[in-house]
């Protein structure tokens, strides 16, 4: 009976605010639910996952080592749940140790420095691994996030990266809270760079009106502001992408290949092929230099996807008079990954204000 008491006593004094569980609880009866709406059993989860809480069952431990607890409990609240999670500042998953170093918020914009070390000194390799963009700070911004990650060092003996991770609550909103979740889930590993590689084609082959097809742009970018027609067909139902042709040149290690070419309304069209995409980044820029060796910039690029083959197509697009592209030449620069690491690293930390 004492230990019974005792344990209900100890969760008493890590479960958030009695309040806050019952306005939850009575926003959940009225139907006032995420915007993404669950299944009915996933509905029928959470709602046995908060009166579990709300009866003081669930303990932080359960809440930090089950993931399906833990996001049952962030889609009701993101308070509850974080108030229910544990300080943690590093965890291990697939060999990789996680570590917050040290973390602080600035009004709407979160710092945070972490370490990802190697502990078995053979996955890293000679290169820090990229975070592919899965990092996530849990809160429940109301409008989105913007985030950029840095390499601050490499200690390639150590295997131990250190990064500082910067997020920002879009529209000036302020954090709130002192207790914050952050989570990778794939990392990139074995980065390579190659630059000023030359692609050999002939750029007076290249064919006048070349066929197209429309294709839903996954991607695009510009060097100024981008044309008023072509960002129409980008915001609009597709793009007219390059036909794949064939492949007209390809890289050594068969990842990247120039697979079209066309001239037309006053613009050179070239189009760039990168196997592996999706799953491991591979991307690559594409150059045209003048017969002098002058750089001419593409004016922008326009991107779709072959999931199916996980492929990406980048046409370049640059503003160049045909009869000036006889003796103009082509390079390359391509960054490589060697493979995508998966897993569950999940840090708990207290966020001081500056």
């Amino acid at each position: 009976m004492h230990f019974e008491n005792n344990y209900r006593s100890m969760n008493e004094s890590i479960l958030p605010d009695r309040a806050l569980i019952e306005d939850t609880l009575t926003r959940m009866e009225r139907g006032e639910t995420p915007k993404r709406r669950p299944r009915r059993l996933r509905r029928i989860v959470t709602l046995a996952v908060a009166a579990a809480v709300a009866v003081g069952c669930i303990t932080p431990a359960l809440a930090a080592n089950v993931p399906a607890v833990y996001q049952a409990l962030y889609d009701i609240s993101p308070r509850i749940a974080q108030a229910l999670m544990p300080v943690n500042e590093s965890c291990e998953s697939s060999g990789v140790k996680m570590e917050v170093v040290s973390a602080a918020i600035d009004g709407d914009t979160a710092g945070v420095y972490l370490t990802l070390t190697d502990t078995t000194g053979e996955l890293f390799g000679s290169n820090a691994p990229d975070l592919y963009d899965s990092y996530s700070l849990h809160y429940p911004a109301r409008i989105g996030q913007l985030s950029q990650c840095h390499l601050v060092e490499y200690d390639a003996k150590a295997a131990a990266a250190t990064y500082y991770i910067e997020i920002a609550n879009i529209g000036g909103e302020q954090y709130i809270g002192d207790k914050f979740t952050f989570s990778v889930r794939q990392l990139l590993i074995g980065k390579q760079k190659q630059t000023g590689v030359g692609v050999s084609y002939d750029l007076s082959d290249v064919p006048l009106d070349p066929q197209t097809a429309v294709h839903p742009i996954n991607g695009a970018s510009s060097i100024g502001a981008m044309p008023a027609e072509i960002d129409r067909k980008i915001n609009g139902d597709g793009y007219d992408f390059l036909v794949p042709q064939g492949s007209l040149w390809q890289s050594d290690d068969g990842i990247f290949s120039l697979t079209a070419a066309g001239y037309a309304d006053g613009y050179l069209h070239l189009q760039y092929a990168a196997s592996k995409s999706l799953a491991q980044s591979n991307h690559a820029e594409l150059f045209l230099h003048a017969p002098n060796g002058t750089q001419i910039w593409h004016e922008y690029t326009v991107s779709y996807n072959d999931y199916e083959n996980d492929i990406s197509y980048t046409d370049f697009v640059y503003p160049i008079r045909c009869e000036d592209l006889p003796n103009c030449t082509l390079s390359t620069n391509m960054y490589t990954t060697a493979a995508r690491m998966e897993g569950n690293w999940q840090v708990t930390f207290r966020l001081e204000s500056k």
